[in-house]
């Protein structure tokens, strides 16, 4: 009886299917702290499964490339960060550049110095689950709040129908491999765990980040993909500018 009803079990189980991933592009909104000059940045993160690549249309803080779009290519399986940066034409026409497109920058997140790159979490912050849920855009939402070693708090809802949030800094140096910090600091607290914010609030109760709006469809393979015209300046020059 008891192998029939563990067989019968065993069954169920694996007749339950598995949660599908998300596919779809979903539209973020990020509000700098009050003496910042970049204004509001819009980006739009598209998802595949447990891949993502995110664009950012570059602020008017950017000079030259301000308008232009940086892409970010997350690959989990070889762990690494792919930034396709643009550069204005007069960089393009530099004679090391042959006239590219832009340039690349892969960091690798096994190597960066990223608390909870490795999936266990910053241990310098405190991870709070506050017991409390929203919904946002149609979604579900845990609350949580977390706290860095300063004291500062940030509250955040985050869902794990989304897969990973990983968001490249984009005062990265270019030609760079391994460096920057590929998340904000309340993100780094999750790791690599699927969780993804709805929405951020700073202590001051203002909201710093927030998904504006969350598209299901199709993503073309086309979006993880390195473009023709872009070059690996680390590679070019033989060694780390």
């Amino acid at each position: 009886m008891r192998r029939f009803v563990a067989l019968t079990l065993i069954g169920l189980v694996a007749a339950t299917p598995l949660p599908a991933q998300f596919e779809g592009t979903i539209t973020m909104k990020m509000t700098p702290s009050a003496n910042s000059t970049t204004g509001d940045i819009n980006m739009k993160i598209a998802v595949k499964g447990d891949r993502s690549a995110t664009v950012i249309t570059l602020p008017a803080a950017a000079g030259p490339m301000a308008g232009m779009e940086m892409r970010s290519i997350y690959d989990p399986k070889a762990n690494t960060m792919t930034a396709l940066i643009p550069v204005p034409p007069a960089m393009a026409a530099m004679p090391a550049m042959a006239n590219a497109k832009g340039i690349i920058t892969v960091t690798d997140l096994s190597k960066t110095a990223v608390p909870g790159s490795s999936g266990g979490g910053d241990s310098k912050m405190e991870v709070r689950k506050l017991g409390t849920t929203e919904k946002i855009l149609g979604m579900s939402c845990d609350d949580y709040e977390v706290t860095n070693a300063s004291g500062s708090t940030t509250r955040m809802c985050m869902t794990s129908a989304l897969g990973r949030f990983i968001l490249p800094q984009m005062n990265g140096g270019m030609g760079r491999r391994g460096s920057g910090a590929p998340s904000p600091a309340w993100a780094q607290a999750f790791g690599n765990k699927p969780m993804f914010p709805l929405k951020v609030w700073n202590s001051d109760g203002k909201v710093a980040v927030e998904v504006i709006a969350i598209d299901k469809g199709s993503v073309p393979a086309s979006m993880f993909e390195i473009p023709d015209g872009y070059v690996d300046m680390a590679s070019m020059f033989g060694r780390r500018p």
